[in-house]
């Protein structure tokens, strides 16, 4: 897995043995997404769908994170909006899937549009989203393993 940053994005490139297909499926289906993200975690997998995340902070405050589905073109792209409750405007998100011959597919993650935020509380955002998404893409490996 490669984890890359810059002052408004969050690129991570990681090989997964299994096809586009499955990928697919895993990043989309309610109850594979509840498997390897959470329960806390819905997808209304459609263009115009709705993303919702309901978590705890680190000071122990819940908080929500939401957004939606601006693309949707199975099996290799999928693009939401992505806000927590008290940021002032939407984040992107998208997941790319590219078929790597002989060894599954390339999963592409890309999150951008950091720029817009408090210039005192961007990097740090950024850093804790980049190691989440890289723990929550490592989760969904496992579960293509099962």
């Amino acid at each position: 897995m490669k984890v890359g940053t810059t002052a408004d994005r969050i690129v991570i490139e990681y090989d997964i043995g299994k096809d586009p297909q499955q990928i697919w499926a895993a990043l989309t289906a309610p109850e594979a997404i509840a498997s390897w993200w959470g329960a806390h975690v819905s997808l209304d997998a459609k263009a115009g769908g709705a993303f919702r995340e309901e978590w705890t902070d680190e000071t122990g405050r819940k908080v929500v994170t939401s957004g939606t589905v601006n693309r949707f073109e199975p099996p290799e792209f999928l693009e939401l909006s992505w806000a927590d409750e008290d940021w002032p405007y939407a984040t992107q998100v998208s997941m790319i899937l590219d078929p790597v011959a002989e060894t599954g597919t390339l999963l592409r993650l890309e999150h951008r549009g950091w720029s817009g935020l408090p210039a005192e509380k961007r990097q740090r955002l950024i850093e804790q989203h980049a190691a989440e998404w890289h723990h929550h893409l490592r989760d969904l490996e496992a579960y293509l393993e099962r």
